[in-house]
Protein backbone atom coordinates (compact mmCIF):
# COMPACT_ATOMS: atom_id res chain seq x y z
CA UNK A 1 0.00 0.00 0.00
CA UNK A 2 1.11 3.09 -0.64
CA UNK A 3 -0.07 6.43 1.24
CA UNK A 4 0.01 9.86 -0.61
CA UNK A 5 -1.95 11.75 1.65
CA UNK A 6 -1.72 15.12 2.14
CA UNK A 7 0.29 15.32 5.28
CA UNK A 8 -0.05 19.73 6.47
CA UNK A 9 -4.13 18.39 6.18
CA UNK A 10 -3.09 15.76 8.54
CA UNK A 11 -1.79 17.76 10.85
CA UNK A 12 -4.32 20.55 10.44
CA UNK A 13 -7.03 18.35 11.20
CA UNK A 14 -7.33 16.02 14.17
CA UNK A 15 -8.92 12.51 13.58
CA UNK A 16 -12.51 13.51 15.80
CA UNK A 17 -12.63 17.34 14.34
CA UNK A 18 -15.59 18.18 12.62
CA UNK A 19 -14.15 19.30 9.62
CA UNK A 20 -17.20 19.74 6.79
CA UNK A 21 -16.35 18.72 2.91
CA UNK A 22 -18.39 19.96 0.74
CA UNK A 23 -19.34 18.51 -2.93
CA UNK A 24 -18.49 20.04 -6.14
CA UNK A 25 -22.30 20.22 -6.93
CA UNK A 26 -24.96 19.89 -5.02
CA UNK A 27 -27.95 17.10 -5.63
CA UNK A 28 -31.08 18.77 -6.10
CA UNK A 29 -33.47 15.69 -6.70
CA UNK A 30 -33.07 11.91 -4.89
CA UNK A 31 -35.36 9.14 -6.27
CA UNK A 32 -35.57 6.28 -3.58
CA UNK A 33 -37.43 2.37 -4.33
CA UNK A 34 -39.53 1.39 -1.43
CA UNK A 35 -40.97 -2.07 -1.16
CA UNK A 36 -41.80 -1.42 2.50
CA UNK A 37 -39.31 -3.98 3.93
CA UNK A 38 -36.76 -3.20 6.56
CA UNK A 39 -34.08 -2.15 4.09
CA UNK A 40 -35.94 -0.20 1.93
CA UNK A 41 -36.95 1.71 5.40
CA UNK A 42 -33.10 2.02 6.31
CA UNK A 43 -32.16 2.95 2.06
CA UNK A 44 -35.34 5.69 2.59
CA UNK A 45 -33.71 7.29 6.14
CA UNK A 46 -30.16 7.58 3.94
CA UNK A 47 -32.36 9.25 1.45
CA UNK A 48 -33.60 11.47 3.96
CA UNK A 49 -29.87 12.28 5.74
CA UNK A 50 -28.82 13.13 1.57
CA UNK A 51 -31.89 15.37 0.90
CA UNK A 52 -31.81 17.21 4.06
CA UNK A 53 -27.79 17.90 3.57
CA UNK A 54 -28.46 18.93 -0.23
CA UNK A 55 -32.16 20.74 0.63
CA UNK A 56 -32.89 18.40 -2.23
CA UNK A 57 -36.30 17.25 -3.75
CA UNK A 58 -37.37 13.86 -2.64
CA UNK A 59 -39.40 11.49 -4.51
CA UNK A 60 -40.43 7.89 -2.57
CA UNK A 61 -41.65 5.41 -4.87
CA UNK A 62 -43.76 1.95 -4.20
CA UNK A 63 -44.86 -0.60 -6.92
CA UNK A 64 -47.84 -2.28 -6.53
CA UNK A 65 -46.93 -5.97 -8.29
CA UNK A 66 -51.02 -6.93 -10.18
CA UNK A 67 -52.47 -9.73 -8.57
CA UNK A 68 -51.77 -13.22 -10.45
CA UNK A 69 -54.09 -14.77 -12.68
CA UNK A 70 -53.84 -18.02 -10.99
CA UNK A 71 -56.36 -18.81 -8.38
CA UNK A 72 -54.99 -17.26 -5.87
CA UNK A 73 -56.19 -16.26 -1.98
CA UNK A 74 -56.26 -12.59 -2.32
CA UNK A 75 -58.92 -12.19 -4.06
CA UNK A 76 -60.97 -13.27 -1.50
CA UNK A 77 -59.70 -10.63 0.82
CA UNK A 78 -59.86 -7.75 -1.95
CA UNK A 79 -62.55 -7.97 -4.18
CA UNK A 80 -62.04 -5.22 -5.78
CA UNK A 81 -58.40 -7.17 -7.16
CA UNK A 82 -55.68 -4.65 -8.06
CA UNK A 83 -57.89 -1.39 -7.13
CA UNK A 84 -57.84 -2.49 -3.64
CA UNK A 85 -54.19 -3.10 -3.67
CA UNK A 86 -53.65 -0.03 -5.03
CA UNK A 87 -55.53 2.22 -2.54
CA UNK A 88 -53.34 0.78 0.55
CA UNK A 89 -50.00 0.70 -1.09
CA UNK A 90 -51.07 4.69 -1.24
CA UNK A 91 -52.04 4.85 2.29
CA UNK A 92 -49.25 3.26 3.29
CA UNK A 93 -46.49 5.13 1.01
CA UNK A 94 -48.81 8.55 2.52
CA UNK A 95 -48.22 7.74 5.82
CA UNK A 96 -44.37 7.23 5.73
CA UNK A 97 -44.09 10.65 3.57
CA UNK A 98 -46.41 12.88 5.79
CA UNK A 99 -43.44 11.46 8.81
CA UNK A 100 -40.45 12.50 6.03
CA UNK A 101 -42.35 16.07 5.55
CA UNK A 102 -41.45 16.75 9.54
CA UNK A 103 -38.32 16.99 8.36
CA UNK A 104 -38.55 20.26 6.16
CA UNK A 105 -37.85 18.68 2.87
CA UNK A 106 -39.42 18.54 -0.16
CA UNK A 107 -40.90 15.16 -0.58
CA UNK A 108 -43.29 13.48 -2.79
CA UNK A 109 -44.82 10.21 -3.00
CA UNK A 110 -45.47 8.35 -6.32
CA UNK A 111 -47.12 4.56 -6.83
CA UNK A 112 -47.50 3.10 -10.10
CA UNK A 113 -48.86 -0.64 -10.99
CA UNK A 114 -46.93 -3.18 -12.53
CA UNK A 115 -43.46 -4.46 -13.05
CA UNK A 116 -41.43 -3.11 -10.73
CA UNK A 117 -38.03 -2.87 -12.11
CA UNK A 118 -39.02 -1.59 -15.65
CA UNK A 119 -41.46 1.26 -13.77
CA UNK A 120 -38.76 2.19 -11.40
CA UNK A 121 -36.11 3.05 -14.12
CA UNK A 122 -38.99 4.46 -16.58
CA UNK A 123 -39.49 6.98 -13.43
CA UNK A 124 -36.06 8.07 -12.98
CA UNK A 125 -35.58 8.34 -16.78
CA UNK A 126 -38.30 10.71 -16.46
CA UNK A 127 -37.51 12.15 -13.44
CA UNK A 128 -33.56 12.51 -14.33
CA UNK A 129 -32.82 11.94 -10.03
CA UNK A 130 -29.36 13.28 -9.12
CA UNK A 131 -29.29 9.70 -7.33
CA UNK A 132 -31.31 6.49 -6.92
CA UNK A 133 -31.35 4.62 -3.70
CA UNK A 134 -33.04 1.44 -3.25
CA UNK A 135 -32.39 -1.37 -0.77
CA UNK A 136 -30.37 -4.52 -1.51
CA UNK A 137 -32.88 -7.14 0.21
CA UNK A 138 -36.38 -6.68 0.39
CA UNK A 139 -39.76 -8.76 0.77
CA UNK A 140 -38.05 -11.78 -1.59
CA UNK A 141 -37.98 -14.34 0.50
CA UNK A 142 -34.54 -14.56 -0.35
CA UNK A 143 -31.46 -14.19 1.79
CA UNK A 144 -29.75 -11.99 -1.02
CA UNK A 145 -31.55 -10.49 -4.28
CA UNK A 146 -30.14 -12.48 -7.59
CA UNK A 147 -29.57 -11.65 -11.01
CA UNK A 148 -32.60 -11.03 -12.49
CA UNK A 149 -34.07 -9.43 -9.42
CA UNK A 150 -35.31 -6.08 -9.21
CA UNK A 151 -32.32 -4.62 -7.32
CA UNK A 152 -30.04 -5.95 -10.04
CA UNK A 153 -31.85 -4.93 -13.13
CA UNK A 154 -32.32 -1.48 -11.34
CA UNK A 155 -28.71 -0.89 -11.14
CA UNK A 156 -27.78 -2.13 -14.73
CA UNK A 157 -30.07 0.11 -16.57
CA UNK A 158 -30.92 3.09 -14.39
CA UNK A 159 -30.02 6.83 -16.15
CA UNK A 160 -28.07 7.98 -13.02
CA UNK A 161 -25.97 6.76 -10.35
CA UNK A 162 -27.60 4.47 -7.46
CA UNK A 163 -26.81 3.83 -3.73
CA UNK A 164 -27.94 0.42 -2.90
CA UNK A 165 -27.89 -0.31 0.85
CA UNK A 166 -27.34 -3.54 2.50
CA UNK A 167 -29.63 -4.29 5.55
CA UNK A 168 -25.88 -3.53 7.95
CA UNK A 169 -25.43 -0.90 6.50
CA UNK A 170 -26.83 2.19 9.38
CA UNK A 171 -24.00 4.56 9.15
CA UNK A 172 -25.51 7.25 7.18
CA UNK A 173 -22.64 8.49 4.27
CA UNK A 174 -22.09 12.06 5.72
CA UNK A 175 -20.23 9.97 9.05
CA UNK A 176 -18.18 7.87 6.41
CA UNK A 177 -14.39 7.77 7.53
CA UNK A 178 -13.43 5.38 4.49
CA UNK A 179 -14.32 5.17 0.97
CA UNK A 180 -13.19 2.26 -1.63
CA UNK A 181 -12.65 3.84 -5.07
CA UNK A 182 -11.99 0.12 -7.07
CA UNK A 183 -10.44 1.25 -10.64
CA UNK A 184 -9.50 -0.53 -13.55
CA UNK A 185 -7.34 2.57 -15.21
CA UNK A 186 -9.68 2.76 -18.60
CA UNK A 187 -10.95 5.90 -19.76
CA UNK A 188 -14.41 5.55 -18.29
CA UNK A 189 -13.45 4.35 -14.94
CA UNK A 190 -13.08 8.34 -13.38
CA UNK A 191 -16.86 8.24 -13.32
CA UNK A 192 -16.82 7.01 -10.05
CA UNK A 193 -14.62 9.55 -8.68
CA UNK A 194 -16.46 12.11 -10.68
CA UNK A 195 -19.84 11.23 -8.77
CA UNK A 196 -18.49 10.62 -5.87
CA UNK A 197 -17.22 14.42 -5.87
CA UNK A 198 -20.34 15.89 -6.87
CA UNK A 199 -22.71 13.80 -4.92
CA UNK A 200 -21.56 13.78 -1.18
CA UNK A 201 -20.65 16.08 1.63
CA UNK A 202 -18.61 14.44 4.87
CA UNK A 203 -19.01 16.15 8.10
CA UNK A 204 -15.00 14.17 9.14
CA UNK A 205 -12.44 13.79 6.46
CA UNK A 206 -12.86 10.39 5.06
CA UNK A 207 -9.65 8.41 3.64
CA UNK A 208 -10.02 7.72 0.63
CA UNK A 209 -8.21 4.14 -0.84
CA UNK A 210 -7.93 3.84 -4.85
CA UNK A 211 -7.76 0.14 -5.41
CA UNK A 212 -6.42 -2.04 -8.52
CA UNK A 213 -7.10 -5.51 -8.11
CA UNK A 214 -4.54 -7.56 -10.60
CA UNK A 215 -5.06 -11.17 -11.40
CA UNK A 216 -2.24 -12.84 -12.05
CA UNK A 217 -2.43 -15.74 -14.28
CA UNK A 218 -1.24 -19.01 -12.82
CA UNK A 219 1.81 -19.62 -14.75
CA UNK A 220 3.13 -16.33 -13.40
CA UNK A 221 2.47 -16.57 -9.39
CA UNK A 222 6.12 -16.31 -8.60
CA UNK A 223 5.64 -12.88 -10.28
CA UNK A 224 2.43 -12.00 -8.05
CA UNK A 225 2.51 -8.98 -6.04
CA UNK A 226 2.41 -9.84 -3.16
CA UNK A 227 5.28 -12.74 -3.25
CA UNK A 228 7.99 -10.05 -5.02
CA UNK A 229 7.02 -7.72 -1.76
CA UNK A 230 7.26 -10.65 0.99
CA UNK A 231 10.99 -11.49 -0.72
CA UNK A 232 11.87 -7.38 -1.20
CA UNK A 233 11.82 -7.70 -5.15
CA UNK A 234 11.36 -5.02 -7.56
CA UNK A 235 8.16 -4.69 -9.41
CA UNK A 236 7.95 -3.27 -12.27
CA UNK A 237 4.56 -3.82 -13.36
CA UNK A 238 2.82 -2.25 -9.26
CA UNK A 239 5.67 0.77 -10.13
CA UNK A 240 3.70 1.14 -13.89
CA UNK A 241 0.20 0.70 -11.79
CA UNK A 242 0.94 3.84 -9.30
CA UNK A 243 2.43 6.27 -11.86
CA UNK A 244 -1.57 5.61 -13.68
CA UNK A 245 -3.14 5.95 -10.33
CA UNK A 246 -0.91 8.92 -9.80
CA UNK A 247 -4.05 11.38 -12.05
CA UNK A 248 -6.88 9.91 -9.31
CA UNK A 249 -4.41 10.44 -6.42
CA UNK A 250 -3.82 14.10 -7.47
CA UNK A 251 -6.79 14.95 -7.73
CA UNK A 252 -8.25 14.08 -4.64
CA UNK A 253 -5.71 15.12 -2.80
CA UNK A 254 -6.58 18.34 -4.35
CA UNK A 255 -10.19 18.21 -3.12
CA UNK A 256 -8.84 17.71 0.74
CA UNK A 257 -8.83 14.24 1.26
CA UNK A 258 -6.21 11.59 2.53
CA UNK A 259 -5.41 9.22 -0.42
CA UNK A 260 -3.87 5.70 -0.16
CA UNK A 261 -3.17 3.39 -2.86
CA UNK A 262 -3.69 -0.48 -3.21
CA UNK A 263 -2.68 -2.89 -5.83
CA UNK A 264 -4.02 -6.70 -5.27
CA UNK A 265 -3.82 -9.88 -6.13
CA UNK A 266 -6.66 -11.77 -7.08
CA UNK A 267 -9.71 -11.60 -8.90
CA UNK A 268 -12.00 -8.40 -8.23
CA UNK A 269 -14.70 -9.30 -5.99
CA UNK A 270 -12.63 -11.37 -3.59
CA UNK A 271 -10.08 -8.31 -3.34
CA UNK A 272 -12.25 -5.93 -3.21
CA UNK A 273 -14.81 -7.37 -0.73
CA UNK A 274 -12.09 -8.27 1.72
CA UNK A 275 -10.20 -5.24 1.49
CA UNK A 276 -13.88 -3.25 2.26
CA UNK A 277 -14.45 -5.92 5.31
CA UNK A 278 -10.79 -5.06 6.58
CA UNK A 279 -10.18 -1.41 6.14
CA UNK A 280 -14.08 -1.15 7.85
CA UNK A 281 -14.63 0.62 4.31
CA UNK A 282 -18.18 2.86 5.08
CA UNK A 283 -18.78 3.18 1.14
CA UNK A 284 -17.45 1.56 -2.15
CA UNK A 285 -18.02 3.89 -5.18
CA UNK A 286 -17.21 2.11 -8.69
CA UNK A 287 -18.21 2.78 -12.09
CA UNK A 288 -19.72 -0.21 -14.21
CA UNK A 289 -17.99 0.24 -17.57
CA UNK A 290 -14.73 -0.47 -18.40
CA UNK A 291 -12.23 -2.23 -20.14
CA UNK A 292 -11.46 -5.46 -17.81
CA UNK A 293 -14.30 -7.94 -15.91
CA UNK A 294 -14.49 -5.98 -13.10
CA UNK A 295 -16.35 -3.21 -14.30
CA UNK A 296 -18.54 -3.58 -17.94
CA UNK A 297 -21.34 -1.39 -19.37
CA UNK A 298 -23.79 -5.02 -18.70
CA UNK A 299 -22.63 -4.71 -14.69
CA UNK A 300 -21.53 -8.62 -15.40
CA UNK A 301 -21.65 -10.82 -12.40
CA UNK A 302 -18.15 -9.41 -11.01
CA UNK A 303 -19.71 -5.99 -10.02
CA UNK A 304 -23.16 -7.33 -9.46
CA UNK A 305 -21.37 -9.70 -6.76
CA UNK A 306 -19.69 -6.34 -5.46
CA UNK A 307 -22.72 -4.22 -5.30
CA UNK A 308 -24.27 -7.50 -3.78
CA UNK A 309 -21.97 -8.92 -1.28
CA UNK A 310 -20.02 -5.30 -0.10
CA UNK A 311 -19.98 -4.75 3.67
CA UNK A 312 -21.31 -1.54 3.31
CA UNK A 313 -23.29 0.87 0.87
CA UNK A 314 -22.06 0.85 -2.91
CA UNK A 315 -22.12 3.31 -5.24
CA UNK A 316 -22.25 2.68 -8.78
CA UNK A 317 -22.25 4.67 -11.93
CA UNK A 318 -22.49 4.10 -15.80
CA UNK A 319 -20.46 6.81 -17.92
CA UNK A 320 -22.78 6.35 -21.12
CA UNK A 321 -25.46 7.52 -18.71
CA UNK A 322 -23.86 10.28 -16.72
CA UNK A 323 -25.45 13.51 -17.40
CA UNK A 324 -23.83 16.95 -18.09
Amino acid sequence: MQNLGNESQENAFGPEEEMALQPDGQIQSIFCATDFSETASLALCHAVALAKQHDARLVVAHVVEPIPVDPYPLPMAFPDGDAELRRIAVARLEKIVDSIRDERIVVESQVDMGATGPLIVESATRMEPDLLIIGTRGLTGFKHLVLGSTAEYIVRRAPCPVLTIHPEDRKMIDDARIVLLPTDLSVDADAAVDAFLELFSFRHVPRVELVFADATPPYLEAMSHDRLSRYHQPDARREDIEAQLAPFVSRLIESGFDVATHVLDGGPVEAITELAEKSGADLIALSTHGRSAILNALLGRTAQRIVQHAPCPVLSVCPSRRRG
